[in-house]
């Protein structure tokens, strides 16, 4: 929040120009800084405001001396990595964690970017090396501070759309007053406000009160957090951004989310990241837009998602969507192989959506119950064959499109009016199960499948719904789940955007675990 801040007045200082030399650009980050500085309610030196003021003090004092952008470029790199050094003297916190500031090391990391654009490098010039990290986790060891402006428990975020929204000012009076380390960002359509809190809800409230649509974005649960990496973990999760699993519960057990790609045309979007399932299914509904295609996460992404898991437990279990659906599973398996310092298993799900977030969940309780990965590999194989899925689509031709249909193709050839009921077998491949007329028998038929599926003999019972733009219908069903089965819990959401674009608006589906 704080960069893009950094943007939009970057950008005001450049408004009208057509051209800009080091002169220029000098008062576009000057206003840039500025802009940084109004966003934060409070500013507190020692953090990345610190870091960019005193290095675009460096540009503004050599812009009329030093007329080429290299060595302008290289002075502000410079500048902002002895300033980042400096950042352990200003803030108690930071020297006694032996770290430097990481929003500021951030920016010198965008620096040296800008200086390897510039001087044509193939590779990121290495910048400053700042304060040696020593310790394997300084957030974890660092108490967590309670005193009045840092004691809140939530760390939250608010969208506020409206053409335009209030002025800044207005927005940050409307919620200073239920929490602390306040950022509010404004441009000409939307504002976002970053609070710590003990009541989001007051906040949102507080926000549409303004007359403006509100939305909370995250509120997620800073002491659980800090809780959680005070304590050693002994195994490691990571999946996909198809386990569609509520926030809350990533949150709680602390896994790791590889984010899936979404494409429309060449704009390319992180699932779930970069684009809401509200802003997926506008695109995917307009006729305007180009059919969305999928991808697996980026080699480096999954690096450096399972060597970040490697650093905080003994071992780490990989859990993805099935190698039949997707390649992510394989890319996965190719990145464990090459990490030689850690112990590392990755496993097939041989499902999607609510079916691997299920697995999932069962992964998470077994490691803090202290199992070891053979003993969760093993419960999961158990459990795998009492689990299943149930999916149907509203029409089949996002399925033919994606090529998805298996062994369902010839099956579902010549459907015409006729609703499909969907699984997976044991590999995870799709495979027909039975068609039926009208959506209105659909849903009964659905519900006798699963009476035929789900173990009657059980210890517990997990179901899910996962939907695409029919969470009406989503809840009806899961409302009938209840009814019929009793399960412990029954998960109700949308469909990640890398399986909506498969299936289109209208698909729900059906899954059950049972121990």
């Amino acid at each position: 929040m704080m960069m893009s801040h950094f943007f939009l007045g970057f950008a005001e200082g450049l408004e009208g120009c057509r051209r800009a030399g080091p002169v220029e650009l000098a008062q576009a980050l000057s206003c840039a800084s500025d802009s940084l500085y109004q966003a934060v309610d409070k500013p507190k030196e020692g953090t990345i405001l610190t870091v960019v003021r005193e290095s675009v003090e460096v540009v503004r004092q050599g812009s009329r001396k030093i007329l080429d952008l290299g060595p302008l470029a290289r002075q502000m790199l410079s500048a902002a990595g002895e300033s980042l050094e400096r950042t352990p003297d200003l803030l108690p916190a930071l020297r006694e964690a032996s770290v430097v500031d990481a929003g500021g090391k951030g920016f010198v990391r965008f620096m040296e970017g800008v200086v390897s654009l510039i001087d044509g490098m193939a590779h990121p010039t290495r910048g400053p090396a700042g304060v040696t990290l020593d310790i394997v986790d300084a957030a974890a060891l660092a108490e967590f501070p309670d005193d009045e402006e840092r004691a809140f428990r939530y760390c939250s975020e608010f969208v506020v759309r409206a053409e335009p929204p209030p002025e800044r000012r207005i927005l940050a009076d409307a919620v200073r007053g239920f929490g602390g380390s306040l950022i509010v960002t404004r441009a000409h359509t939307v504002a976002k406000i970053h609070i710590h809190t003990d009541g989001p809800d007051r906040v949102e409230a507080a926000l549409a009160r303004l007359g403006v649509e509100v939305e909370c974005v995250k509120a997620e649960d800073m002491y659980a957090q800090h809780r959680r990496r005070r304590t050693a973990k002994s195994i490691a999760l990571i999946t996909d951004s198809t386990c569609d699993l509520p926030p809350e519960k990533i949150i709680e057990h602390d896994v790791t989310i590889v984010p899936l790609t979404v494409m429309f045309g060449d704009q390319a979007f992180l699932d779930q990241v970069d684009i809401t399932h509200e802003e997926f299914i506008h695109r995917l509904t307009d006729p305007s837009q180009p059919p969305p295609t999928t991808s697996q996460p980026a080699p480096a992404q999954m690096e450096r998602s399972f060597a970040r898991a490697a650093e905080q437990a003994d071992a780490v279990l990989g859990i993805f969507v099935a190698g039949a659906l997707s390649g992510t599973l394989g890319q996965a398996q190719t990145v464990a192989g090459r990490l030689k310092d850690a112990t590392v298993r990755v496993y097939d799900s041989r499902s999607a959506s609510l079916g691997l977030g299920l697995q999932v969940l069962s992964a998470a309780e077994l490691a803090r119950q202290g199992r070891g990965l053979d003993e969760i590999v093993a419960e999961l194989d158990r459990l795998r064959g009492r689990s299943g899925l149930l999916l149907t689509v509203d029409t089949l031709r996002y399925l033919r499109r994606s090529g998805r249909l298996g062994k369902a193709r010839a099956f579902l050839g010549s459907l015409l009016d006729l609703k499909p009921v969907l699984s997976v077998d044991e590999e995870g491949t799709m495979i027909p199960v039975d068609r039926v007329r009208g959506r209105e028998a659909l849903r009964p038929r659905v519900i006798d499948l699963l009476k035929e599926r789900v173990p009657r003999v059980r210890s517990r019972l997990r179901m899910g719904v996962a939907h695409v733009d029919c969470r009406q219908v989503a809840d009806e069903i899961a409302d009938a789940l209840r009814r019929e089965f009793q399960p412990d819990e029954v998960l109700v959401a949308p469909a990640a955007g890398v399986l909506a674009a498969h299936t289109g608006p209208g698909a729900w589906a059906v899954f059950y675990q049972a121990e």
